[in-house]
């Protein structure tokens, strides 16, 4: 059981995640942005991790007499391995009020929670088009810093592991591939080990590992 929480609070890869303005500076070329997972992926991690039947949500739409008129008030009740959490979104329409009300209510099993903890960041914007250019994640709550080199490891595909402290990237390929020998995948997660020798020799090569090891991961639970 404590894998599937695991699972479920483990960071998305940076290409699934999304950003959203939440201030815009004076002369609207600069843009305060925020990361954050879309209702698709929240349903993919679900549904990855527990299996389509091993989750249920049902929804309640809310009206209250504060309410202001053209926002929408959804409370969603999402049940995981019989355990039960609930939180309310909000949208200018139903379709988005529902899909928040479900993404807030995955963040209570930890789905997302840790962007909680990453920063805002300031980014360039086009005060005429309203575009701008995402931030570049780095290290932070299992994201690889690009301008953080990490050793390659060199070892056989049977040859454990060593113990001692690791830099961060290492330690996330690390799990994955322990929950990949638990699924019976440890001879597949091996080759692409070999493929890489080790960690990667560069960050780059890093990111593409850890990447081809999600991807198999997400292909036994498919």
């Amino acid at each position: 059981m404590n894998d599937i929480w695991d699972m479920l609070h483990e960071p998305f890869p940076p290409e699934e995640l999304q950003w959203r303005v939440e201030a815009l500076s004076k002369d609207k070329r600069r843009a305060l942005v925020a990361p954050y997972v879309s209702h698709k992926a929240v349903l993919d991690r679900l549904d990855e991790v527990v299996g389509v039947q091993g989750w249920q949500d049902s929804y309640e739409v809310l009206q209250t007499p504060a309410q202001p008129a053209g926002l929408y008030a959804v409370k969603c009740r999402l049940t995981i391995m019989d355990i039960c959490k609930e939180d309310v979104g909000e949208g200018d329409s139903l379709k988005a009020a529902f899909a928040e009300a479900l993404v807030r209510a995955a963040v209570k099993f930890g789905v997302g929670r840790f962007l909680i903890q990453l920063e805002q960041q300031w980014v360039e914007h086009d005060p005429v088009s309203g575009k701008f250019t995402p931030p570049v994640l780095g290290m932070a709550e299992g994201y690889i810093e690009p301008a953080t080199e990490t050793k390659p490891l060199q070892r056989s595909a049977s040859s454990p592991i060593p113990s001692e402290v690791k830099p961060e990237p290492q330690e996330l390929i690390d799990r994955l591939i322990e929950r990949l020998k638990h699924a019976g995948l440890g001879k597949q997660a091996a080759l692409i080990v070999m493929k890489y020798g080790g960690y990667g020799k560069h960050p780059e090569e890093t990111r593409k590992l850890y990447g081809e090891l999600r991807a198999l991961l997400k292909g036994q639970a498919s």
